[in-house]
């Protein structure tokens, strides 16, 4: 469904900006009839240029002067040079979505498809460039959170091939974790680096989804370039079945070196109690995961 709404909606942009250009070629007509004499003669150019009838050098030079016969008229009516040029929203992907032969997904497909999953996804709210130091009423809990803030912004830049694959965010509640997890994956979207985030929730559903519909949903977790797994330790442990299934996922991930962030309230023991030793002992990895305990004050309750 999400595909789907993408597809329609570059094809509406497309077009929009199609007939905004024809809308500016008419206007532009009719206030200097003479550019439309120019376009004729640029494509009986093109024409003579296919079939050999002139050198390069002669199409190159006859081009330029009408190029700059075109963009005194334009400048005589106040329009820009590119106004008879069809314009992009997104220069990088010409609007389609995607980037080069390969169909990479372009980094505006990639936060679009995030706002349209909504409160699941990744927001453009929690950024760092949003990030304030003002809600602290601790220096040294602003000290330890900036502290944090720096080692995640040097991973988020160094995806999607950071020194340690995996980022493990603990402490208790309201620290802003979330919001850091958040921001990373935020900043590797824009890079055009295909995300994920998850609450364990979440997770846990489309494990029970694919159990009862025979489904394979969770195996993307295993590939995605990047996977940000929140609130760690909050969800329902059905025995046999969710530890399982999350273990899989991370060792799959740990093994292809793909990078993950874990988010959880839980530590060390927790984890251990939650989970069991050999779970807790691939995300506490210190070999592959950088470890970063917040703590102080809970930030939601701070006015």
């Amino acid at each position: 469904m999400i595909n789907e709404t993408l597809e329609n909606y570059y094809a509406r942009i497309r077009a929009e900006e199609r007939a905004s250009l024809e809308k500016r070629i008419e206007q532009a007509y009719l206030l200097a009839p003479h550019l439309k004499e120019l376009d004729k003669k640029r494509a009986s150019l093109f024409s003579e240029i296919g079939k050999r009838t002139i050198s390069a050098d002669q199409a190159k030079q006859q081009l330029e002067s009408i190029s700059q016969e075109e963009k005194k008229l334009l400048a005589s009516i106040g329009l820009h040079p590119s106004a008879l040029l069809l314009q992009y929203r997104c220069a990088s992907c010409q609007d389609t979505g995607f980037v080069g032969t390969t169909k990479k997904p372009c980094s505006c497909r990639l936060l679009l498809r995030e706002k349209l999953r909504g409160s699941d996804g990744i927001n453009d709210r929690e950024i760092f460039q949003n990030f304030s130091e003002d809600i602290y009423l601790s220096t040294e809990q602003k000290k330890r959170t900036l502290a944090a803030k720096t080692v995640c912004e040097n991973y988020a830049n160094s995806l999607p091939c950071p020194k340690q694959p995996n980022v493990l965010l603990m402490g208790s509640p309201g620290l802003g974790k979330s919001f850091l997890g958040n921001a990373i994956a935020h900043s590797a979207i824009e890079r055009g680096i295909e995300s994920l985030r998850i609450t364990a929730y979440a997770f846990t559903q489309k494990v029970f989804d694919d159990i009862r519909n025979q489904t394979e949903h969770v195996k993307l977790l295993h590939s995605i370039s990047l996977l940000v797994l929140d609130d760690l330790g909050s969800e329902p442990i059905i025995p046999n079945v969710s530890t399982e299934w999350l273990f899989a996922v991370i060792n799959e991930r740990v093994l292809q070196n793909l990078p993950t962030v874990c988010i959880t309230n839980l530590d060390l023991r927790g984890l251990q109690a939650k989970y069991g030793e050999r779970l807790a002992s691939r995300l506490y990895d210190v070999n592959t995961t950088l470890v970063l305990h917040l703590t102080g004050e809970n930030l939601r309750t701070v006015r």
